[in-house]
């Protein structure tokens, strides 16, 4: 279990230069859909920094769990809240980009994770490995 952490968090940071570079190629093919792209980008970059602090978090709590710390934390809600109201508020109100295609980009990376999640506990029977084969 322990080794499932940078599997996903590999998996989940390669989906979201996925949709970057998705949301990059429409920006160019598309430049008269520049405030839905832009929001889109701006959702899923701050998405990301989310993920990515949530990831800290469960390393932290996990670590001071097996050393039987008694310090409490949570997995810090309110600051992956504020880095997504964050990228709203510079996507919308300094950009002026679309909030909708904002707010579909912060969820698109929390979806991303459902679908490989269900993929891959079909799949390995509920075992996760590395994609990469990388030896344990």
């Amino acid at each position: 279990m322990k080794d499932d952490l940078p599997v996903w968090m590999r998996r989940i940071t390669r989906a979201s230069f996925f949709f970057l570079s998705l949301g990059c190629i429409g920006w160019a093919l598309r430049p008269e859909w520049k405030p839905i792209f832009g929001g889109f980008l701006i959702g899923v970059i701050g998405g990301l920094l989310g993920y990515w602090h949530l990831a800290w978090k469960v390393s932290a709590v996990a670590a001071r769990a097996a050393s039987g710390s008694r310090i409490r934390s949570g997995f810090g809600f309110i600051t992956r809240a504020a880095i997504g109201l964050l990228a709203a508020v510079v996507s919308v109100r300094m950009l002026a980009f679309n909030v909708v295609a904002t707010a579909a980009g912060l969820i698109a990376l929390p979806l991303a994770t459902l679908v490989l999640g269900l993929f891959t506990i079909r799949r390995l029977g509920g075992r996760s490995e590395d994609e990469r084969g990388e030896k344990r």
